[in-house]
């Protein structure tokens, strides 16, 4: 993808976008020497922008979409990427669980662009 596509990007996003959190939950490691102990898990969090977009009516009258699911794209930061079905995004006061990410663009080095779809 040329410089040129990855800054108009940027604009979109910043101009177009809402802030919402993006987060994943990584189950703990045990101790080996103690693995009856319980293990926290690690959360990780980003606030990114995303831009929320109309599901296409096929997808709709397929049952792939539902009403309700969120459907946007946004740009993922190097920590969360790439984004994965289970992630969630906080939006508007809900969480929703990430279903399907699919990339759109990408910038190496840097941040990718991914289409998702998530359900409450």
């Amino acid at each position: 993808m040329s410089t040129r596509h990855v800054q108009m990007n940027a604009r979109l996003l910043a101009r177009y976008g809402g802030n919402v959190t993006l987060s994943r939950i990584t189950p703990g490691v045990p101790d080996p020497e103690a693995p009856w102990n319980p293990v926290e898990p690690t959360i990780t969090t980003e606030s990114i922008r995303f831009i929320a977009t109309e599901a296409g009516a096929e997808w709709v009258s397929q049952g792939v979409i539902l009403a309700g699911d969120l459907v946007g794209v946004m740009a993922v930061p190097v920590t969360l990427n790439p984004t994965v079905p289970g992630d969630t995004i906080t939006a508007g006061g809900g969480t929703y669980t990430i279903l399907r990410a699919e990339p759109v663009h990408s910038d190496p080095g840097g941040v990718i662009h991914f289409a998702v779809q998530g359900r409450a």
